[in-house]
């Protein structure tokens, strides 16, 4: 007598709705030196954030929106000239520039001054491109740690300004590689 041993399926909730992607490759320069891009980064944590929404996991995408913000804000102020590490991270900048390393919510009020006291008015054509950031005044890093009840329902106004930010990043890309 043969004995079979019974198949185990893995099942959750949703299964049957999963979405098919097509795998892409990322490339990158081997000649890259700094770990840091917030550039790549804006765009990866946009692109994860619409993936999550469209799976109906809203708080986990505004949480990545507003991530996806703050880093294409940074990639600007870096374009911009602020003052960097060896690994492209923004460091402590010298007076009068106020200092960048904040999350998106704190960032908004800052966003214009550092702009000024780096480039005037090269990164002011950005600037004006930049969404009104106060969107993401609801909008918390510490809502990672929350119950997804209690995290504001503002999902429609943090993607649309994380949208804004990363067109105004794929602008500035465009005008750079026609100079």
């Amino acid at each position: 007598m043969t004995r079979r041993n019974p198949k185990l399926e893995l099942t959750w909730i949703g299964k049957e709705n999963q979405l098919h992607l097509e795998s892409c490759i990322l490339t990158m320069e081997t000649t890259m030196t700094q770990a840091v891009d917030f550039f790549e980064a804006s765009r990866r944590h946009h692109s994860d954030a619409t993936l999550l929404q469209m799976k109906g996991r809203d708080p986990n995408a505004g949480h990545l929106f507003g991530f996806a913000a703050e880093c294409g804000v940074k990639a600007l102020l870096v374009d911009c000239g602020y003052p960097t590490d060896s690994d492209g991270d923004l460091k402590k900048p010298g007076k009068p520039i106020a200092d960048a390393r904040k999350h998106i919510d704190e960032l908004t009020g800052l966003l214009a001054q550092i702009v000024a006291s780096l480039s005037g008015r090269d990164g002011a054509k950005y600037l004006a491109q930049v969404p009104d950031l106060s969107d993401f005044a609801d909008w918390r890093a510490s809502h990672r740690y929350y119950a997804a009840a209690s995290i504001p329902l503002s999902l429609e106004k943090w993607q649309r300004a994380a949208s804004e930010v990363l067109r105004m990043l794929q602008n500035l890309q465009l005008d750079k590689g026609a100079k």
